[in-house]
C-alpha cells in the first residue's frame, strides 16, 4: 500500500466522490494506526476549512468566498474587494485573523495542490477535437494522425482518434479491425482502446482484430513491442507483453488470452486485398467476405458453417470467390440483385 494511494482515497472520500470499491479500499488502509490518525487529521481540518463538496474544477473565486466567511467568523468587518479601506491595525495585526487566514489558505493551497496531482480535482481541461471515421462493408479507410502515425481502417469498423495530441499520452478508440503505423515518441505513449483491452506502445507496427459482435480481441504485432492490459471499474491489469510475431487471442466471454504465432499475410493481408483463409470455418469465411466485398453472404444449410476453408484470394471478383467456393463446399449458389446491383450471395445444398 503507498502513501500517494491513501491520499487519492482520502480525498475522495471527504470530497464524497468515493465509489463503494474506493471506500474498501480506503478502509484496508485505516486499520493500520499511522494512516487512522493521519485520516482523522485530514477529515479535521478538511472540517475546518469548511469543505463541504470538492469541485471537478478548482474554482478560484470559490475558494475565496469560502476563505472570507471563515475569517469573517472572527473579524466581522472583513471583505475581500471592500472598496472601502479598513484600518489596517485591526486587520492585518490582529492574531485572530492570522491564525484563520494562515491556517485556511495553506490548506486550501496544499489539498488541492495534492488533489491535482493525484488526478482527484482536474485542472482546467484544454478542449479536444475528435475525429471519427466508420466504414461500411466493402469500404477501408486510411487516417493519418497528428504525430504522422497512419491508421488503416478496415471494413465494418469504427475509429474515434483526436484532431491534435495535446496530453501526456496518445489515446485513440478502436471497434472493428485496423492496422497500425505509430511514430515512435517515448515521452507520449500510443494507447488504443477496443473493448474492455488496450494496447499500450512507443512506436511499432501492430494490428488489433476487436469486432463488438466476434467473441475474440486478437492483438498481433509486427514490429516493436506492445503491452496488452484489461481495462476494467477503473483498474488495469497487466495481460502480456508482446514481441514480434507474436498475437494475443483474447476470449471476452471467460477472459482468457493465450499469445501464439501468426502469420503476417493471414492478419494483415486485408490491407491489400488479399484474404488468406487457413483451415477457417465457413461461417467465418463468409463473415470476411461480406466486410471485404459489401455483399451480404448467406447459408442456408447451417450443417456447412463448421467446415473448414483453406483458400487465397488477391484482388478476385465475386463471381470467382464465389465459385471456388462452390467448388471447395460442394454447394451451389445464386445471386440476390436490386436495381441490377449484387446484393446477396445465397449458398444451398443442391
Amino acid at each position: 500500500m503507498s502513501e500517494e494511494r491513501f491520499l487519492e482515497l482520502a480525498a475522495k472520500y471527504l470530497s464524497k466522490e468515493a465509489s463503494n470499491e474506493e471506500r474498501t479500499s480506503l478502509y484496508n488502509y485505516l486499520e493500520k494506526d499511522e494512516y487512522y490518525n493521519l485520516f482523522t487529521h485530514l477529515k479535521s481540518e478538511w472540517e475546518k476549512a469548511g469543505t463541504e463538496k470538492v469541485e471537478t474544477e478548482f474554482n478560484i473565486e470559490n475558494g475565496l468566498d469560502k476563505l472570507t466567511q471563515k475569517i469573517q467568523t472572527a473579524e466581522s468587518s472583513f471583505t475581500f474587494g471592500d472598496k472601502k479601506k479598513q484600518p489596517k491595525k485591526n486587520l492585518l495585526f490582529n492574531p485572530t485573523f492570522l491564525k484563520y487566514a494562515a491556517s485556511i489558505a495553506f490548506f486550501l493551497v496544499l489539498v488541492t495542490g495534492v488533489l491535482i496531482i493525484l488526478g482527484v480535482l482536474k485542472q482546467k481541461p484544454v478542449l479536444i477535437s475528435w475525429n471519427e471515421k466508420q466504414t461500411v462493408m466493402g469500404e477501408k479507410y486510411l487516417a493519418t494522425l497528428s504525430d504522422g502515425s497512419t491508421i488503416t481502417l478496415n471494413a465494418d469498423s469504427k475509429l474515434k482518434y483526436p484532431a491534435r495530441f495535446t496530453n501526456d499520452t496518445r489515446e485513440i478508440y478502436l471497434e472493428g479491425e485496423a492496422f497500425f503505423e505509430v511514430k515512435h515518441d517515448s515521452s507520449k505513449p500510443f494507447i488504443v482502446h477496443s473493448g474492455n483491452i488496450s494496447t499500450t506502445v512507443l512506436g511499432t507496427k501492430f494490428n488489433i482484430s476487436a469486432f463488438p459482435n466476434e467473441k475474440n480481441i486478437a492483438v498481433s504485432l509486427v514490429e516493436g513491442s506492445v503491452k496488452v492490459s484489461k481495462e476494467e471499474s477503473g483498474t488495469v491489469e497487466n495481460i502480456v507483453m508482446l514481441q514480434p510475431d507474436q498475437q494475443l487471442v483474447y476470449n471476452k466471454e471467460n477472459e482468457i488470452g493465450k499469445v501464439e504465432q501468426f502469420d503476417l499475410q493471414e492478419i494483415a493481408g486485408w490491407k491489400e486485398n488479399k484474404l488468406i483463409f487457413r483451415k477457417e470455418t465457413f461461417a467465418n469465411v463468409l463473415v470476411k467476405l461480406e466486410r471485404t466485398y459489401g455483399v451480404k453472404f448467406e447459408l442456408q444449410d447451417k450443417s456447412f458453417s463448421g467446415q473448414k476453408i483453406t483458400a487465397n484470394f488477391q484482388n478476385e471478383s465475386l463471381w470467382t470467390v464465389s465459385e471456388s467456393l462452390k467448388k471447395l463446399t460442394g454447394l451451389q449458389y445464386k445471386t440476390v440483385k436490386e436495381n441490377n446491383v449484387t446484393k446477396k450471395i445465397v449458398f444451398y445444398k443442391k
